[in-house]
């Protein structure tokens, strides 16, 4: 997929490395309305590294201060995202954050990470803040793969686990990404690979996902912890053979360095916000 300006700047876009800009992470989305096998919900602990992993929770107007010191210190910093430690769309904080930085710092590219279970609610008051990119984490699309993935979710108020729960969850996902690509708003998927789970549903999952209306899908591995911690984690190979199969359906990203909830910089090559 050709990406146009800006979205050929941005790395967790662009093939094109050399002209990246700097993102920053803004820890503001304390919790979560899914338990994901993968996750273990620690703040400031060695599990802090990889994806949704953070020293500590700051708030709006930390994040917002935080934002602008980093601003003037780098002048290739143009994108504010929120990606964790929880779920961003189920904290108020995020879009306190995000109303603060379309105020505030005009101009600056904005995403966020999410499991899309509130995606299809929330995606109008997303537009109007000026959301470009958004990453919706799914992994699978067989209702039984996905009940294995995910111990429980919040639905409507109330917690649901088994295939009913995993049923929902996949029609709120879906229904999410439609709703945001339907308001011009970009759709990735991030798609964890849990070989012994999820690997013969790859190709059922990008055909879903491109008919609902992501534009590239980002399958990464497994870091190995939580209640799946005793899971192997995909080869390179087979990293490589989800990608050829899901590349039949929708361009495939192939940059992820998996970041953390509270960093600043260029994915790979980037500091932890203090």
């Amino acid at each position: 997929m050709a990406l146009a300006f800006p979205f050929n700047h941005h790395p967790c876009w662009s093939s094109e490395r050399s002209i990246v800009w700097e993102r920053i992470h803004l820890p503001v989305a304390r919790n979560c309305n899914v338990q994901c096998g993968f996750c273990s919900n620690n703040i400031g602990s060695c599990d802090t590294l990889g994806p949704g992993g953070c020293e500590k929770i700051m708030d709006p107007e930390k994040a917002i201060s935080t934002l602008a010191i980093e601003s003037k210190k780098r002048p290739n910093l143009r994108i504010v995202g929120i990606s964790g430690p929880g779920d961003p769309l189920f904290n108020n904080a995020t879009f306190t954050t995000l109303q603060k930085v379309r105020d505030d710092f005009n101009g600056f590219h904005i995403c966020l990470c999410t499991n899309g279970l509130l995606l299809e609610d929330k995606s109008p008051n997303l537009a109007e803040l000026g959301v470009n990119t958004i990453s919706v984490s799914m992994s699978a699309l067989n209702p039984n793969i996905v009940s294995s993935i995910y111990s429980w979710a919040m639905i409507n108020g109330h917690v649901e686990s088994g295939k009913k729960m995993a049923e929902t969850v996949v029609s709120l996902q879906l229904r999410g990404i439609k709703a945001a690509s339907d308001l011009g708003i970009l759709v990735k998927v991030n798609t964890i690979l849990i070989p012994s789970i999820n690997s013969n549903d790859i190709g059922e999952l990008a055909n879903a996902i491109q008919e609902a209306g992501a534009s590239m899908q980002n399958i990464v591995p497994l870091i190995p912890r939580g209640r799946i911690s005793d899971e192997i984690p995909p080869s390179h190979e087979q990293i490589m053979t989800a990608r050829k199969r899901a590349g039949e359906y929708l361009p495939q990203f192939s940059h992820c360095k998996q970041c953390r909830s509270d960093v600043v910089g260029v994915p790979g090559c980037d500091s932890v916000l203090s």
